[in-house]
């Protein structure tokens, strides 16, 4: 076949200068042909590969570029395609079939309104017009006060990407939302729109009832090639098996062990069942990374080995140099926060950028501790996917509670919080009590109690005022933090937070760590203080800064050297997850710590706290079952020692004539390999053992890894076995004996 005209000289010169650059299962994969699945491992040049595939298509097969469709997730990866492909083949592609799920459907759907029981011209509603909607139906309806609209559309969200239709929820536990479902999409025919999910959702029905579109789209596309294959939900998937059915190829790239988004309908084995749903495919696998050391990518592969949905890759480098991955056990969560202070502080003094320098977490409500603390060592820091922590609404709410109790004269805080959450009392209420406190020179709290005794107001707002008296009456009783509870339960804060589902519950872990903040003070004046001191402390935009983010939000990102806190049982794994998804659930947070790991390019530290404050109180921490996965030759493990430890090592270091012995010697000891290790590998009842920061203990019983002790200064606990060793052993170690 003739190769296209515009398939210049210089174009595919440079095609075949990056593909000549390729390893050889990279040129596998893209000279593959039909139905092929890459699993492509953390930094093995996955999207290199897809866009050389679509380059080989048109340069090697004569494929033109509007016979082939590319997919993608988001419009960030779709402009990074777009541009790549432009340079490779010496044309704009503007025209052609590259985009996002959403934006291939919605063009589709322009093409064949009536289809899909819209007129031309119809509309795509956003957040806020949907929001703004879903409240007027629920107001219709008489359940405003029940659920906020961020709620009911994240339920109605979910139903749309499970395929269920309004008619098909009504023995959905509460009523109320299965009628604000069918209203809604009632609502939105009547105005000709479509929501988000609706792009995806019509466009399934438009194949499915109509053969003949089907048919024209199946001709047209004789390739399609999609990114991120691990993070297609059920509706994606059956989009794209409508359209794959028949074509030339289909042409899939992604990676099992990054599939992290499972709470946004993602389905891991959407992509293990590949070979089983295209009879003949092939499945090749990419495991040479150019992103990490030696070290890192062993972790991350020993690691991941331990979940049972996957392929099975080992990611190696031709480099045979690079740290260890660092694990750092901290007594507590300021500890944790100075620990990495300092070493970020020690990077910067070495010459090292502050922007190559990350801190990936598990929930975004960690923030805080480092937040706090970067702002007095004067770290420039910027959060990605969130903004910083006293500046989130939540916060800013809750605070508002806090300064108004505090202070009755804060009008500022007294209009944030009047009708947070939802009480009825909107403008008018408000521009009622403006007046009235303007005209007798009052404050609006008191303003408000006035106009109450003298005129009829609503009910909810008397409610409030008496419970404003109530908070500030137990001020002088209740410690900060015991009144910041109190106040969180009455106000009805929380149990509004609850109701706005997996969002709200993120922003309710916000105020709950806001809460727990403010055990060490001794008055709400002395917090609000500490909280005003750190908002004045601002970095400047334009200067080098050190990114925090969620690990969530850290995929497809790569820095020079990253830190990994809160690695403990509970935390990561989260507990919500297992309790949620059991085995499933833990598979995903590994993968998720998979993803950590691997954004390391030099350096990886995981760190862990013995004692993790929340607003229940201080709770004693295990380190987390994915330390123990990772093989001790690729760690350095560093405990921290209490006081009373710091004594004891010495008695017991009496008379070593010159041990060097120390927190981080002999790292043999410490390793999950190795003679030392396997003397250790399991625990009788009544055995006495030591921990390298609570000292001695007698086991009380073990399982599996888990072994519950009784310490002699701290009671019981529940720690990995890998952190206990046998005292009479432990003993002998220091004397030189072993």
């Amino acid at each position: 076949m003739d190769r296209p005209a515009f398939s210049c000289s210089t174009s595919l010169e440079i095609f075949q200068s990056q593909l000549a650059r390729m390893n050889p299962c990279q040129k596998q994969a893209v000279e593959a042909g039909g139905y092929v699945l890459i699993s492509a491992g953390a930094g093995t040049g996955k999207t290199g590969v897809l866009t050389l595939h679509f380059a080989s298509l048109v340069h090697h097969h004569g494929i033109r570029p509007d016979q082939i469709m590319a997919v993608t997730f988001t419009n960030k990866a779709c402009q990074e395609m777009r541009g790549r492909l432009e340079r490779l083949l010496a044309m704009p592609l503007k025209s052609f079939w590259i985009g996002t799920f959403h934006g291939l459907c919605l063009r589709i759907l322009k093409n064949h309104p009536e289809s899909i029981g819209r007129r031309p011209g119809f509309t795509i509603l956003d957040t806020k017009d949907q929001s703004r909607l879903i409240g007027k139906i629920l107001k219709d309806l008489g359940g405003k006060t029940h659920h906020s609209p961020s709620y009911v559309l994240n339920i109605i969200s979910q139903w749309k990407q499970q395929e269920v239709l309004p008619g098909q929820v009504k023995h959905f536990h509460d009523p109320l939302v299965a009628m604000a479902y069918t209203r809604y999409q009632e609502e939105l025919f009547e105005m000709n729109s479509l929501d988000f999910d609706d792009l995806l959702s019509s466009c399934l029905y438009l194949f499915s009832q109509n053969p003949e579109i089907l048919a024209l789209y199946q001709k047209q596309f004789r390739h399609i090639l999609v990114d991120e294959y691990q993070d297609i939900n059920a509706v994606q998937y059956k989009w794209l098996k409508f359209l794959a059915v028949q074509c030339e190829g289909l042409f899939c790239v992604g990676d099992e062990d990054q599939s992290i988004y499972g709470w946004r309908g993602a389905d891991v084995q959407n992509m293990l069942r590949f070979q089983q749903d295209f009879p003949g495919s092939a499945v090749l696998r990419l495991e040479d990374n150019y992103r990490s050391t030696p070290h890192i990518l062993s972790a991350a592969s020993h690691l991941i080995a331990h979940n049972q949905s996957r392929y099975g890759k080992v990611l190696r480098t031709a480099q045979n140099y690079g740290e260890k991955v660092h694990i750092q056990g901290l007594w507590d969560t300021q500890e944790e926060a100075l620990f990495v202070a300092d070493c970020i502080l020690k990077a910067k003094a070495q010459g090292r950028r502050l922007s190559e320098i990350a801190i990936l977490m598990r929930t975004s409500a960690q923030s805080r501790e480092f937040e706090e603390r970067f702002l007095v060592c004067r770290i420039p820091y910027h959060i990605i996917g969130n903004i910083n922590f006293y500046e989130r609404q939540e916060i800013r709410d809750f605070l508002g509670y806090i300064r108004l109790v505090h202070n009755d004269c804060d009008n500022l805080a007294f209009e944030r919080i009047i009708n947070v959450p939802k009480r009825g009392l909107g403008s008018m209420s408000l521009e009622k009590i403006h007046t009235y406190a303007k005209l007798h020179g009052v404050s609006l709290e008191e303003g408000a109690r006035l106009l109450s005794q003298e005129q009829k107001v609503s009910p909810q707002l008397v409610l409030f005022l008496s419970q404003v008296k109530k908070w500030r009456q137990q001020a002088s009783a209740l410690s900060p933090m015991n009144l910041a509870l109190e106040i969180l339960h009455s106000s009805g804060y929380q149990t509004a937070l609850e109701a706005q589902g997996i969002e709200g519950q993120a922003r309710l872990d916000n105020v709950k760590e806001l809460v727990q903040a403010m055990e060490p003070f001794h008055s709400l004046e002395e917090f609000l203080e500490h909280v005003g001191l750190l908002l004045e402390i601002r970095s400047n935009p334009g200067e080098e800064s050190v990114t925090l983010m969620t690990l969530h939000s850290a995929k497809g990102l790569e820095f020079d050297e990253v830190f990994l806190p809160g690695w403990e049982e509970n935390l990561f794994p989260h507990s919500r997850c297992l309790e949620e998804s059991g085995n499933k659930g833990l598979e995903e947070e590994r993968r998720l710590a998979y993803v950590g790991i691997t954004r390391a390019r030099q350096k990886s530290t995981i760190s862990f706290c013995w004692n993790r404050k929340t607003y229940h109180g201080t709770v004693s921490s295990s380190p987390s079952r994915f330390i123990q996965e990772i093989p001790g030759k690729d760690t350095i493990i560093h405990l921290s020692l209490d006081k009373k430890v710091k004594k004891e090592q010495a008695y017991l270091s009496k008379g070593t004539q010159g041990s060097q012995f120390s927190s981080s010697a002999k790292s043999s000891f410490y390793s999950n390999s190795g003679s030392e290790s396997n003397l250790q590998s399991g625990f009788q009842a009544g055995q006495r053992v030591r921990h390298e920061v609570f000292g001695l203990a007698t086991v009380i019983h073990q399982n599996g890894d888990q072994v519950k002790v009784r310490f002699d200064q701290s009671g019981e606990k529940i720690l990995i076995s890998r952190f206990l060793k046998n005292a009479v052993f432990l003993i002998a170690t220091f004397l030189g004996m072993i």
